[in-house]
């Protein structure tokens, strides 16, 4: 008979897509870097995600902006911004600054925020904290690959006013994936058609991007890349984190039974 779950287990939906799997990757990686040692585990996998994000990030860039740029990749980044902006409308303008603004620094911190602390009101635990984790690398990822790949923005008029970062990655559409997709994890158990619209939302908001002028169409494409990296990069560290936790290939939401005084173990039987 399977055991039944410990008292103060995460809830069933909880211990899906973020929850460690016994002898899964995550939990090789906390018994390497040694089970005492959470915060370390947890640095760790942070570290090495965010130098290969960043590393894919601007080899790519710099590929695309000093080679692939001057081709037909190139022509065509440059013939989707000039079609936009020849075919601009003022209902159009006003979706684009609207879904730009939902998707500007201060709208995706306030609502990370507000997620993240109603998380930890409701005692969710370090999977709380997987919006803030997932936004950290991809603000550490973005600046460091933007200012060192240096792709200049489109050749267009650009509407509104224009970030001093550079074109490549757009940020919006990372921040943009990270923060719905995360959410879109979180609450997965609940309704399994959230992550469609999730993702329309992510390609309404580069859209928009394009069509302000602000981005080449590769750049959004970088972007959600960068989202997703940055995403999958804290479900992995809330995993690591869980597995820091418990004892090697224990089963999630179970508790290992107690062996009584000259009573044979299971393993010895």
């Amino acid at each position: 008979m399977r055991p039944s779950l410990a008292h103060g287990a995460d809830k069933p939906s909880r211990s899906g897509v973020l929850a460690p799997q016994a002898g899964g990757c995550s939990e090789r990686v906390a018994v390497r870097l040694g089970r005492r040692h959470t915060f370390l585990a947890v640095g760790g996998v942070i570290a090495v995600c965010y130098v290969g994000l960043a590393v894919l990030l601007i080899g790519s860039g710099l590929a695309f902006t000093h080679v692939m740029a001057h081709g037909r990749i190139g022509h065509w980044d440059d013939h989707v911004n000039t079609w936009f902006a020849a075919h601009r409308s003022s209902t159009w303008t006003k979706i684009s600054a609207d879904l730009t603004l939902l998707a500007d620094t201060l709208g995706v911190a306030v609502v990370g925020a507000a997620v993240t602390v109603l998380l930890l009101v409701r005692r969710w635990g370090h999977s709380a904290l997987l919006l803030l984790i997932g936004l950290g690398v991809e603000l550490s990822a973005f600046l460091s690959t933007t200012y060192l790949v240096g792709r200049p923005r489109p050749h267009v008029a650009h509407l509104g006013s224009t970030p001093s970062t550079f074109s490549w990655p757009s940020g919006h559409s990372a921040a943009t994936f990270v923060l719905y997709g995360g959410i879109a994890v979180i609450v997965m158990a609940a309704t399994s058609r959230l992550l469609p619209r999730i993702l329309a939302w992510v390609a309404a908001v580069a859209m928009s991007r394009i069509y302000r002028g602000e981005h080449h169409p590769t750049d959004t494409m970088a972007g959600v890349i960068l989202g997703v990296g940055a995403l999958a990069a804290a479900v992995f560290v809330i995993r690591t984190w869980g597995a820091s936790g418990r004892r090697p290939s224990q089963p999630e939401g179970e508790t290992a039974r107690r062996v009584e005084p000259g009573e044979v173990p299971m393993a010895a039987r």
